[in-house]
């Protein structure tokens, strides 16, 4: 089944699935010329297993597409094949890649595997490794790009590794999170480790000696893992992980359900105008997609524009807030997911850094403001530091920061988060129309290795947003006749504050004629209408905004079945059901925005039905009086073949129909 190529692609039938470079080998150092000594052991069916080819610091992080690929990372200590075997649970059947290793930090050898062509929202068991010296793990990938089904993912702030003490505190916090079922994969927010060149602290971010050993491999032996790149950081993650590089390294961004992340490398970006340039560009482009898909725009980096610790005037940040945060709040980013300064806040913030005005609803949910962003920073994953408030910081001139941290709604330092030092992990669920965040903490004693202080709920947040639902309806029976006219109703549920709509539906013209498209909306002051190559649309305003929770009818399409139309089904189905928001204050329109919906039914099925052909009830290729005498002889009775109209009556109706197809 699997015949590798030299070029590195593993061909699977007809299908050819191409695997990338992750690196090129690297010569190393003089004091990283030590060798280690081979560990040799048996396994159970008595074959030799070499713990020096055995892959450790294993894991899997998105790839350019979350849906269909993904990118392994793991070490050996001695050189063997790169290669991961990939099967869907629950199927026997088998795919195989093959990557790239070189020699790096520690004398240990780094191989890199990409996957493509995998399927979506699929879960998958997978071993890499070699012969016997193996490890196996699982992962999922993310819904094919349009879904709209709700996901959850956990946020981690600051895992930063620095010794064996503080390992073991994120070790616990890993473990948790391995656990559980209902994650589908897990976000850092940069700073993996405390120095990135430092091998031994990144053994320490997989494995350490307190009461979870193997947490940090288990949650990336099974988790997707998506992270940015923190100052700790180098753009390689000292090639322990692979992240995409769509505009620079680790720049990219993908889709998940109804979400699309966007992650921003600011390490790169301070230092460097035209690579920030480029990831405004980036970040404009992929916000822009979002908008037109109806997705959720979640922005993630490391260095924490608005935050409630010490950082948040260092001096680089504040350059980073005024070139970012008018940006974000521009583009209507709804989520940014922050690191750096070991704390938890989060808050609304407007373009100038002031606290955002919300709506909050009955339930208690957040409504989701226009042009506000949501920022969090997450806390401290680990067991490193802690930050403190700074009191009484300045805010230079043309800083877009408040004073006091009043831009916040939550800080952890005031309820002593410096002081009481635990770890931090937030679980954020995704459906199309809510965010829900929540943000636990707990006390793992380094000392002891003991938990003190049991996980508890500090924060949580719904966030909800108005999602209109768009649908299309035919005729009650659902049958027309050649020569007859047709029509089809466009219409949205949930609109709100909208006075600008454009609906289009797609016709097979070989079977179909355009009539005409009308409006259906009181106060209609201007309608453009437009019928080419099958696709028929009309744009609409109205004189006052429209807000109508239950459903609203849009625009009437009106068909004619053509003569040369053979007896069958066709459909219509509606392609767009765009419409536009309109942002107001003082009861004056001050602004609006695109709002995309989604689609309840967007296809009705007509039956094209010749009453002609029907109405010949005794079959003999033409309708006469015997016809008629035939169906008037079943008046309301229980024969089908006289029910023209196919209303399950046989009547008047029918009776008139068989009429007016006899021959004058």
């Amino acid at each position: 089944m699997n015949n590798v190529q030299k070029q590195k692609i593993t061909k699977f039938s007809s299908n050819a699935i191409a695997t990338t470079m992750f690196s090129t080998a690297v010569k190393a150092s003089p004091e990283e010329e030590n060798i280690n000594q081979t560990v040799i052991m048996a396994a159970d069916d008595g074959s030799v297993v070499n713990e020096n080819k055995v892959p450790k610091q294993v894991n899997v992080h998105v790839g350019d597409d979350a849906s269909t690929s993904a990118n392994f990372t793991y070490t050996t200590i001695e050189e063997s094949p790169s290669k991961v075997v990939l099967n869907k649970v629950g199927d026997s059947n088998k795919i195989t890649f093959e990557g790239t290793s070189g020699v790096g930090t520690g004398n240990k050898y780094f191989h890199g595997i990409s996957t493509t062509g995998l399927q979506p929202n699929t879960k998958y068991e997978y071993t890499v490794g070699d012969g016997v010296n193996t490890f196996n793990g699982t992962f999922k990938t993310a819904p094919a790009k349009g879904s709209k089904d709700s996901f959850k993912f956990v946020y981690l702030a600051d895992t930063q590794v620095s010794n064996g003490t503080d390992a073991k505190a994120l070790g616990a916090n890993f473990e948790e999170i391995s656990k559980r079922d209902d994650i589908d994969f897990v976000y850092l927010a940069g700073d993996q480790t405390n120095t990135a060149a430092d091998e031994s602290q990144w053994e320490l971010l997989f494995n350490n000696s307190g009461l979870y050993q193997n947490g940090g491999q288990n949650m990336f032996a099974h988790k997707l893992v998506t992270i940015v790149q923190g100052n700790h950081d180098n753009n390689t993650m000292n090639r322990h992980i692979n992240a995409p590089a769509q505009e620079g390294n680790i720049v990219y961004s993908f889709d998940y359900g109804p979400a699309k992340f966007i992650m921003l490398n600011l390490e790169a970006a301070r230092s460097d105008a035209n690579a920030r340039d480029k990831q405004q560009a980036f970040l404009r482009a992929k916000v822009a997609e979002a908008k037109a898909s109806g997705q959720w725009t979640i922005v993630g980096f490391h260095k924490s524009l608005y935050t409630g610790a010490s950082h948040i005037t260092d001096s680089d940040i504040v350059d980073a807030r005024k070139y970012w945060s008018p940006i974000f709040a521009e583009l209507d980013v709804d989520l940014v997911l922050q690191g750096h300064d070991h704390v938890y806040s989060r808050g609304f913030v407007t373009a100038n850094g002031q606290k955002g005005e919300v709506t909050k609803n009955a339930d208690g949910s957040i409504q989701d403001p226009r042009n506000i962003p949501l920022y969090m920073v997450g806390g401290h994953a680990g067991g490193l530091k802690w930050y403190s408030k700074k009191p009484n910081y300045t805010v230079t001139p043309g800083d877009p920061v408040a004073p006091n941290y009043s831009f916040l709604d939550v800080n952890s330092t005031d309820d002593q988060s410096d002081v009481k030092q635990e770890q931090w992990s937030t679980e954020i669920e995704v459906s199309n129309n809510k965010i829900s965040i929540k943000s636990y903490a707990f006390k793992y004693n380094t000392n002891s290795d003991t938990i003190t202080t049991n996980r508890y709920l500090y924060d949580s947040l719904d966030l909800e947003r108005n999602v209109a639902s768009a649908g299309i309806t035919g005729s009650e029976l659902g049958i027309a006749d050649v020569n007859q006219e047709i029509s089809y109703t466009a219409s949205l549920k949930d609109v709100r504050n909208t006075n600008a709509f454009n609906m289009e539906v797609e016709y097979d013209p070989n079977v179909m004629e355009f009539v005409k498209v009308e409006s259906l909306l009181e106060g209609t002051i201007f309608s453009n209408v437009k019928n080419e190559n099958g696709k028929a649309s009309i744009v609409v305003g109205t004189q006052n905004l429209i807000t109508n929770t239950t459903n609203t009818n849009i625009a009437k399409f009106t068909f004619k079945m053509k003569e040369t139309a053979e007896a069958g089904n066709t459909n219509v189905k509606l392609t767009k059901a765009d419409s536009a928001q309109a942002v107001i204050e003082d009861g004056k329109i001050v602004g609006a925005f695109d709002t995309t919906p989604v689609y309840d039914s967007d296809k009705v099925d007509t039956t094209i039905y010749t009453y002609t052909k029907a109405s010949d009830i005794n079959g003999d290729g033409k309708v006469t009086l015997a016809d008629l005498s035939i169906s008037l002889g079943n008046y309301q009775g229980t024969n089908t073949k006289c029910d023209i109209n196919l209303d399950g009556v046989i009547d008047a109706k029918d009776f008139i129909i068989i009429s007016s197809k006899m021959a004058s």
